[in-house]
């Protein structure tokens, strides 16, 4: 504690004799007479710090202009049949300003709705089948997938291939010996005692295929693949099969073996014996097991199914969607402006504001350009120019005094709104162009202001009230932004350190340092 103390203590003392020669320094420089020299008092000169006002401020030029300004003119094309306002008008926002004739008939507007309302049809339905048809051609690539999974587990699975494949032999074996029983009957007239059999096994293979269906239905929704499922369908297949082997020899034995019967009995052998002759090759086929080229395109058949899956799975392109649904929108959009077509529409004032101009006459031909420009004149705005070496003296929300050449005897004050963020060229000159807004209370009088007007600007940069002030000719620069006066100490000048705060051409003010009344010195006049 003691060493910072020290420390302290030694640079206050360095400091006060680095003032201390700088004040010589500064008096044998500017007020010591020089060698062979002689002076006085009076050859001093002196001002008295004094208490008073301090204005900061950049001069500038500015003219009137519109807070806000808008030109508006009608959507459609046609003949201007009316003009309800004229220049200087004051209106309120939604106000009927001109009336305009499209030359377009009802007739022709209501087939434009038509056709615009049918293209929203048309768009919405292409937007539906973008939909539809991602949902329809998922489930078929998912169904794509699942063929080829089952078939690339059969080809895999040999015992339950094997075993299909057995089972189809036999019942293959049992409709030929079927159809040879029913072919037989045919051909002779049948005993009582063998429509009794056949009637007999109608009922059981009647009994069987009920139950068969009823257990193969509790597993009806689950995947192909179950080996319980399989091994039921089997059964289902064959209790089909015994049944209506079974019905037909029935009706075989119980009908009078007409020639139709025979023809149709010896068809069904046939048939019955091609399918056996073609089961047996498969079973043969099965039981030499699938073969690697088997194997491996049933495996890439299952790979291409699955990527089409994985593409499809998530719906219809989003490109596509963003398409339709962008011709939809727009679809829409001109069917709501063909719903607003008129044979006469109508001009309203886009907010409240005053008439400044009408460039268009009624019975003229025109466009959708702006015919009539409105402002808003309540919050007059200045638009002002400052050269741009007075950037550092302007500023968002710096006040401003205005003297407008009309009223030269008016001082209206105001602030700045907005500084552009680039400077203007303006007669060859490069310029900061600023927006400022008039206080309410300063143009409150009974003269308008009119657009255009032009006015001179100050703006403020600094203002201080009951400050100290000195001459600029009292200050001594003893370093970047350091200064010092000499202040009269009898007849003796004494260099003192000040702050400066506010500094304009003529006058400084020092805010510590100095008191008011104190007298400093300005310079020295010229021995003669």
């Amino acid at each position: 504690m003691f060493k910072n103390k020290r420390i302290r203590w030694i640079s206050f003392i360095v400091l006060v004799l680095i003032v201390a020669a700088g004040g010589y320094y500064a008096y044998s420089v500017y007020l010591q007479p020089a060698e062979g020299e002689t002076t006085d008092a009076s050859e001093v000169q002196t001002a008295v710090a004094r208490q008073g006002n301090l204005t900061v401020f950049a001069s500038a030029v500015g003219s009137v202009v519109p807070a806000t300004e808008f030109g508006v003119g009608f959507d459609e094309s046609g003949t201007l049949i009316e003009i309800l306002v004229k220049v200087g008008d004051e209106v309120p926002e939604g106000q009927l300003l001109a009336r305009l004739d499209t030359g377009k008939s009802e007739e022709e507007i209501a087939l434009s709705v038509s056709q615009a309302e049918l293209n929203v049809l048309n768009a919405q339905n292409d937007l539906d089948d973008l939909y539809s048809s991602a949902q329809m051609n998922a489930a078929l690539a998912l169904q794509s997938v699942e063929d080829a999974q089952q078939t690339l587990d059969i080809l895999q699975n040999t015992e339950l291939s094997q075993a299909e494949a057995l089972q189809t032999v036999v019942e293959a074996e049992q409709a030929v010996s079927d159809a040879q029983r029913v072919y037989n009957s045919v051909r002779a007239t049948a005993s009582q005692s063998t429509i009794d059999a056949a009637k007999a096994e109608l009922v059981l293979a009647e009994s069987s295929l009920k139950d068969a269906r009823s257990k193969f239905n509790d597993y009806a929704d689950k995947p192909d693949t179950n080996l319980i499922k399989a091994n039921l369908q089997l059964k289902l297949n064959s209790a089909q099969s015994a049944y209506d082997t079974a019905l037909s020899y029935y009706n075989a034995v119980t009908s009078t073996g007409s020639d139709l019967d025979r023809e149709s009995s010896e068809a069904d052998l046939l048939a019955a014996q091609a399918e056996l002759a073609e089961a047996q090759s498969n079973l043969e086929s099965v039981q030499a097991g699938a073969t690697p080229g088997e194997l491996a395109v049933a495996e890439a058949e299952l790979a291409t199914a699955q990527a089409e899956w994985e593409v499809l799975q998530d719906g219809p392109d989003p490109d596509e969607i963003k398409l339709a649904e962008a011709e939809l929108a727009n679809a829409k959009a001109d069917f709501a402006l063909a719903q607003e077509d008129q044979a006469i529409i109508e001009l309203l004032a886009p907010m409240d504001g005053t008439i400044m101009s009408i460039d268009a006459s009624v019975g003229e031909k025109i466009g959708t350009g702006s015919i009539i420009t409105i402002a808003d004149l309540s919050q007059p705005v200045l638009e002002v120019y400052l050269d741009e070496t007075d950037l550092d003296m302007v500023g968002v929300g710096y006040e401003i005094d205005v003297t407008f050449d009309a009223f030269p005897e008016d001082v209206f004050t105001g602030h700045i709104l907005e500084i552009d963020p680039s400077l203007q060229s303006v007669s060859g000159s490069q310029v900061i162009r600023v927006l400022a807004q008039l206080d309410a209370d300063s143009f409150a009088k009974p003269q308008n202001l009119l657009v255009g007007m032009n006015a001179a600007v100050d703006v403020i940069g600094g203002r201080t009230e009951n400050a100290v002030l000195v001459p600029v000719e009292a200050l001594r620069e003893i370093g970047t932004d350091e200064y010092a006066v000499f202040v009269m100490d009898g007849d003796q000048p004494k260099l003192r350190v000040v702050t400066v705060g506010l500094m304009d051409f003529t006058s400084a003010e020092i805010t510590s340092g100095l008191e008011a009344g104190e007298i400093v010195t300005t310079g020295i006049v010229e021995t003669q």
